[in-house]
């Protein structure tokens, strides 16, 4: 059922946010010119530009239904928008600018790298636009508050859940494993690559990592990359990956080839990734709260719009889902935060 859930959810989010990155009706962002229908002045609720990376991702969406539920509850007009892939660098600093052309009293934005978005974010202070960054760091400090996971911790929190999978596999927290990231440069995945390897360097010697492949941002290559990893290394014991589009690939890979008895950690909570948990090809899913950090995001970016003074580092959280989290129900509130938070709404 959870599935199933997850299922419609995404398929719901995809038909709305394609709505809102073509720029349907009265939503259309000009090039170089304030937004139609929004324009300074025009309605007494604030405008927040809400700027993700990607509208391809589950993830993705449940960070803006988090963005829309702060957004009509705190009175704020929205205007999500994204480019289609991570990788899309050039087209994310096109959408930024053509916010800081509409002049909105804020920005919420997720940087896909540390150094692209830079001079945007920049240039939005110097119009005395309050950014807001989430899940992924930006270098320069022209921000008003960072909400994210502790990525690093992310990281650390996978080494552990890789090694007890191993115990659990094979007795011992011991052997060849192999990794790997979406897209060297970004920062939150490269903070999740150090802290995996650290803690495995520091915690777990007997684990040895045979290789650490690099997506580069796109999602149809994971699988092949696990395909050549199990060739490579025929006594590959687990394999990491650091986020959804490479534990969906993981996940496909290691089902087309029938392999069950890897020890497997993967990160976020994808169909692909959730099906594994549940049907054996995965010990643990690190997941984030995507929803909380939408929702947060907006919180605090309207605090800014007001004067408030906020921290420079808030932490939205992770948790390990398990087998038996998944099969008990305990999950879903991770997994599922907009069905399970409509739930739990009084009657």
């Amino acid at each position: 059922m959870l599935r199933a859930r997850v299922r419609r959810w995404g398929v719901a989010c995809v038909c709305t946010l394609v709505l809102l990155v073509a720029g349907c009706g009265k939503r259309q962002v000009e090039e170089g010119g304030a937004e139609e229908g929004i324009a300074p002045g025009a309605s007494d609720k604030p405008t927040i530009y809400f700027i993700v990376k990607a509208s391809e991702s589950e993830f993705w969406q449940i960070v803006i239904d988090g963005g829309k539920t702060a957004a009509a509850e705190l009175g704020v007009d929205l205007v999500p928008q994204a480019p289609v892939s991570e990788s899309e660098f050039s087209k994310q600093i096109a959408i930024m600018e053509s916010a800081i052309a509409a002049r909105p009293a804020a920005i919420v934005l997720a940087p896909s790298a540390s150094d692209p978005l830079v001079a945007s974010i920049e240039q939005a202070h110097a119009a005395d636009i309050p950014v807001v960054i989430i899940d992924s760091a930006a270098n320069t400090d022209k921000i008003v508050s960072f909400l994210a996971s502790d990525n690093r911790r992310i990281g650390e929190l996978s080494a552990d859940s890789m090694a007890a999978a191993l115990t659990r596999r094979f007795g011992e927290a011991k052997g060849d494993i192999a990794a790997l990231t979406f897209l060297s440069g970004a920062q939150s995945l490269d903070h999740r690559k150090e802290g995996f390897l650290e803690r495995l360097r520091s915690t777990y010697p007997g684990i040895r990592v045979v290789d650490f492949k690099d997506a580069q941002g796109k999602s149809d290559t994971s699988t092949a990359l696990v395909q050549n990893l199990l060739t490579a290394y025929p006594n590959l014991r687990g394999i990491y990956a650091n986020n959804q589009p490479t534990g969906d690939g993981t996940v496909r890979a290691l089902d087309m080839a029938g392999k069950k008895g890897l020890a497997v950690v993967v990160v976020d909570a994808g169909q692909q990734e959730q099906w594994g948990l549940e049907n054996g090809l995965v010990d643990a899913m690190i997941v984030q709260k995507p929803w909380h950090m939408g929702y947060m995001g907006v919180e605090y970016a309207l605090k800014a719009v007001k004067g408030e003074k906020l921290p420079a580092f808030i932490d939205t959280g992770i948790v390990a889902i398990t087998p038996e989290m998944m099969a008990s129900g305990a999950a879903e509130e991770f997994l599922d935060p907009v069905a399970w938070r409509r739930r739990q709404a009084p009657k």
